[in-house]
């Protein structure tokens, strides 16, 4: 899908706009029959109900294998069966959608939890993270440490240890992957400051692994296969490994989208978890007509096209109930406040929104 630019010369007008405004009132909603309002925004009608309209809901997305979910359920039509039109809009990350989402001009983002979204939210921009969108479960490490090939065949660099000093690539700062590189450099005796940050993309990490430019990276797939592949770098370990479970990108809802279309919330949430729940069937429970089908999503809304290369990447992990993993983001703003990227704690009890998910689930029932 092309990029659609969110104008640069509006986005300070946006930040202004979140300064001075204050949240929609909500609306008074009376509850089903044998239900309670309590802890709810809005009201719900019954997942097998037929919706009365057709909902535009537009989702800001990065276009990665962790958007899985959203792809899967859109191809399949579960938006459609819960009167959802979805909207897709291509940003370059996370950071871009937090002004969007604040003043609803975003309905969803699904994005990498970071300093700069901790910090918005501290300045009461009243984002909320509704669902899991990628995860480091065991064996699901699709983010990995990499040393340039050379120095691993001289002998040069024979652990993390001897990294102190050089040029170690990673995406973004104040992002989940530097508490993965830290973990990686304290078994060594190093931490992260021991090391010379580089910010670079990750296509161009296999090329600076190529020329030499850089001595180590934390990359994802499917650029960690390709540069192993190339002969350029070796995957010396998967952050699986280094942070397991660790929460590494989520599904946001916009405070408006979540008060005043609570049940549209809701029902594009159930959509989204069905979705995950065919990714498990494919990559977990390896079912392998589930897994050629998915691998035909992804191949038409990715920028992963081709399909022997999903026989040899790692793919992110997602979980199939949607559940966010809170202790991994409580672990993930400690590192950035003693950074001091991030400049104050936030209570994430106001942040993390699982009646979503919850919902999704009773509706669905567990899955085994």
């Amino acid at each position: 899908m092309p990029h659609r630019p969110v104008l640069a010369a509006l986005m300070m007008a946006l930040f202004a706009a979140l300064a001075c405004s204050s949240p929609a009132a909500q609306p008074a909603v009376q509850a089903p029959a044998g239900q309670s309002n309590a802890g709810q925004t809005g009201g719900q009608a019954p997942a097998n109900s037929p919706p009365q309209t057709i909902s535009k809901v537009t989702y800001g997305e990065v276009g990665s294998a962790s958007d899985a979910g959203v792809y899967i359920a859109d191809a399949k039509g579960y938006f459609r069966d819960q009167g959802i039109e979805l909207d897709k809009v291509r940003f370059q990350s996370a950071a871009e959608m937090v002004a969007p989402l604040g003043i609803g001009q975003l309905d969803v983002g699904g994005g990498a939890p970071s300093a700069g979204l901790m910090n918005a939210v501290a300045r009461e921009v009243s984002v909320k993270i509704v669902a899991d969108k990628g995860n480091l479960t065991p064996g699901f490490g699709f983010q990995a440490m990499m040393i340039r090939k050379e120095l691993v065949d001289s002998g040069a660099v024979k652990g993390p240890g001897d990294l102190k000093g050089r040029p170690f690539a990673n995406s973004g700062q104040g992002i989940t992957p530097e508490v993965a590189i830290d973990a990686y450099l304290k078994s060594g005796g190093l931490s992260f400051s021991d090391v010379n940050i580089v910010l670079m993309g990750f296509p161009d990490m296999v090329q600076a692994f190529a020329n030499g430019s850089i001595d180590a990276a934390q990359i994802i797939e499917p650029f960690a296969t390709q540069a192993s592949e190339a002969g350029s770098a070796v995957i010396v370990k998967r952050n699986d490994e280094l942070v397991p479970r660790q929460q590494v990108a989520v599904i946001m809802y916009s405070p408006k989208f979540a008060a005043e279309q609570t049940d549209v919330a809701r029902r594009f949430m159930l959509a989204y978890v069905k979705g995950l729940r065919d990714y498990n069937d494919a990559f977990v429970k390896k079912n392998a007509a589930k897994r050629d089908e998915i691998i035909d999503i992804l191949i038409n809304a990715t920028t992963v096209k081709s399909r022997p290369l999903y026989d040899k990447i790692v793919m992110p992990g997602l979980d199939p109930n949607g559940k966010v993993n809170t202790p991994s983001l409580e672990e993930s703003q400690t590192f950035w406040l003693a950074r001091g990227i991030q400049q104050q704690k936030v209570d994430l009890t106001t942040v993390i929104d699982n009646q979503f998910t919850d919902w999704a689930v009773q509706q669905l029932g567990p899955y085994n």
